[in-house]
């Protein structure tokens, strides 16, 4: 009898102990959440037919500059000239297979997570019609930088308010042949680049997500609103239109 006791007493013990310790350690998981998590609900994906159909194209993709070039993002060409950004803040040419660092836009050190807001992390580039770089970087804006001399002209500052609010984690862009017209994301007006799983996580649709920057009027637009981390932005062909991809929404708005 006391042998059953016992044991009645451990498991009421241990499960009045469980049914406490869960909520308590789950109130102080919520109260210590850095994040305030939105509802999203995903569509059915398409089919994998036609241009969707999987293929294994990429393995037989061949390395190139293994362990030379940290974290890659955009990359972009004139004629055999390839120029990147990398996470430790660098612009990069490749040329005849020499790399060369031509610009920064931040400043070191760089290496953490805490260094990245000042390091600076140059995310979308693209080539204007006068070969120089335009480059998105994630901490400090749209800038444009001269390949040959290193020159970095600042044309839309993060600290610059536009309708009342700072850009927080501008991303990638795409520029119009004329060179007149920059389309630029910002994927978020509260999380920055060092804190993008938190954003996912999250599956916020702050901020302004699609912008437009006139090189000529110098004014900044905001064109769409409500975007889940919108990132790659790209113009179509004739110009007639822009793609942006939504990343927590797993899809591409036009």
């Amino acid at each position: 009898g006391s042998t059953y006791s016992s044991k009645v007493f451990r498991v009421t013990f241990l499960t009045l102990a469980a049914s406490l310790t869960v909520p308590l350690l789950g109130v102080t998981v919520l109260l210590d959440c850095p994040i305030d998590p939105q509802p999203i609900s995903l569509k059915e994906p398409p089919l994998l037919k036609g241009v969707l159909e999987p293929n294994i194209k990429l393995r037989k993709a061949e390395r190139l500059w293994e362990n030379q070039l940290v974290g890659p993002e955009s990359i972009v060409n004139t004629g055999d000239v390839l120029f990147t950004g990398t996470a430790d803040g660098k612009i990069i040419k490749i040329e005849d297979g020499e790399i060369q660092t031509i610009a920064r836009i931040g400043h070191g050190p760089c290496g953490t997570r805490e260094d990245e807001p000042t390091c600076g992390r140059p995310l979308g580039i693209r080539v204007g019609p006068n070969n120089t770089l335009f480059v998105a970087d994630a901490y400090y804006g749209l800038y444009e930088v001269n390949p040959g001399t290193g020159e970095t002209k600042m044309l839309v500052s993060t600290k610059t308010l536009i309708e009342g609010q700072k850009l927080s984690f501008v991303n990638d862009l795409t520029v119009t042949r004329d060179g007149r017209k920059i389309y630029f994301t910002d994927s978020s007006s509260k999380w920055q680049r060092r804190d993008y799983l938190f954003l996912i996580m999250e599956g916020t649709d702050d901020g302004r997500h699609l912008l437009e920057y006139d090189t000529v009027t110098k004014e900044v637009k905001v064109l769409m609103v409500g975007l889940r981390f919108p990132n790659g932005v790209q113009l179509s062909p004739a110009e007639d239109f822009v793609l942006v991809q939504e990343t927590t929404m797993a899809r591409i708005r036009r």
